[in-house]
């Protein structure tokens, strides 16, 4: 059956409300559009604002997995006096949350307290052999000035085009340099703290959120429904579980993937007998979390610090960290993070180098799931609409599945379907048909 064709929309046959909400929508986007800083300011300012209840959201979404397993144990230790006592129903729930934000707690802390000491004792190192090593690189610098070649010839450029700056002519005043140095060290400390304050609050949070998420799922399904019509609030509430499911596999996946990979580089580097093996592992194992390029973001720092003990370790622990990366690149994380999400290698590369050139290190930590979810909606709207013209006689069968690879049952959406009625409606209906009495049960009671 072909789908009916949808009439064009017109002003004038609007409801009042909803004319309002689209002249509404109108010019808020014509204010944004022309005031465009001003209202960038203003969102800056709304998600600074709310940045411990983001952070919650991301903590309480990344320990929603340990809650539930955690809860599911605790139900059967505590069954039957949860069948004595019908009060303790939430007590499971809150104690797994609280029993999980304390055990990450723990984790973290215990990571700090390991790591702080090889900090403080590479920091050290680097300032007592700093004067070496300048003394070092200026000696060769000299050698390659004094060369005949290419290269001293590049340098020699450089030098003459510093020595017309302000700063190589020594122009620059020490108190505006100093107080430029002190301005940007005030500003970095500032985020550090703010970062920590919203953290530490939004670990508290992200307890309420856990101890309580039916009640808030529950409330934006009502937004929901409220809002949109049945089956378009059906279609994006599967969306969304869709969503979530993917995004769940994705950061569980890289989390598995991203401590396999800190064990592996721990035992490599302790049987190279590297130093600082639990910070290098720690550093390491954390960068992971970006697909492709974490290890060698983490690697940068790890090379200089074992630069200053050993170079020739440095070395080899840079050949180490290239074939640990093709290993994780290659082999581990296609078939943990890959198969889990259902996406191919080539697209999470793809996804890495898209997100991370829009939004940076945020964009390269949650680009491979955002785009997994968006590849997963394109491949089915598309499918759905091949089997269309397949029942409309445009395209045969056998085209679709030999020549396009089409082979799959496709599962309805039902967005743009005005002729089926979503699953909810459906349900409804049910329901009212069972709540009918029956001719001969209508009569039995009216005698």
């Amino acid at each position: 059956m072909k789908r009916q064709r949808r009439e064009p929309i017109v002003l004038s046959q609007m409801r009042p409300l909803t004319l309002f909400f689209v002249l509404s929508g109108c010019i808020v986007v014509t204010f944004a559009l022309i005031y465009g800083d001003s209202v960038l300011a203003f969102l800056r300012k709304i998600f600074s604002a709310l940045g411990p209840v983001l952070a919650g959201f991301v903590i309480a979404y990344l320990l929603n997995p340990a809650v539930n397993w955690m809860e599911k144990r605790l139900n059967k230790l505590m069954a039957k006096p949860l069948q004595k006592h019908p009060r303790l129903a939430t007590f499971p729930r809150g104690c797994s949350a609280l029993i999980t934000v304390l055990l990450f707690i723990g984790t973290v802390v215990l990571l700090v307290a390991a790591t702080s000491s090889q900090v403080v004792d590479g920091i050290s190192t680097a300032i007592e052999h700093l004067p070496d090593y300048i003394e070092t690189l200026t000696a060769e610098a000299e050698k390659l000035l004094s060369a005949d070649n290419i290269i001293s010839e590049y340098l020699n450029r450089i030098s003459e085009n510093f020595s017309a700056t302000a700063l190589g002519a020594g122009q620059i005043d020490p108190v505006d340099l100093t107080q430029k140095l002190l301005s940007v060290l005030r500003s970095g400390a500032a985020g550090t703290l703010g970062f920590i304050y919203n953290v530490v609050v939004g670990t508290i949070i992200a307890v309420y959120l856990l101890a309580s998420k039916e009640r808030f799922i529950r409330q934006f399904k009502q937004i929901l429904y409220a809002v949109c019509k049945p089956k378009t609030a059906a279609w994006i509430d599967n969306q969304m579980t869709t969503a979530n499911s993917t995004f769940g596999t994705a950061v569980l996946g890289k989390l598995i993937d991203s401590v396999i990979i800190g064990l592996f580089c721990f035992t490599g580097i302790s049987i190279m007998q590297m130093p600082y093996a639990t910070l290098i592992a720690v550093i390491i194992g954390v960068t992971n979390v970006i697909p492709y390029f974490g290890p060698i973001f983490g690697a940068l720092p790890c090379v200089l610090l074992i630069l200053m003990e050993n170079p020739m370790k440095a070395l080899y622990f840079l050949i180490f960290i290239v074939a640990l990366q093709q290993f994780d690149a290659n082999i581990l994380d296609p078939r943990i993070v890959g198969q889990s999400i259902g996406l191919p290698a080539f697209w999470e590369l793809f996804a890495c180098l898209l997100g991370g050139g829009l939004f940076g290190i945020f964009g390269l930590i949650i680009g491979v799931p955002a785009f997994a979810v968006i590849y997963g909606l394109i491949r089915q709207l598309v499918t759905e609409r091949l089997v269309e013209r397949v029942a409309d006689g445009e395209i045969a069968p056998e085209f679709l599945r030999t020549t396009l690879g089409v082979t799959e049952p496709v599962q309805q959406s039902g967005l743009l379907d005005d002729d089926v009625d979503s699953p909810y409606v459906q349900h409804l209906i049910l329901l009212e048909d069972i709540d009918q009495p029956k001719e001969g049960e209508a009569a039995k009671d009216e005698s």
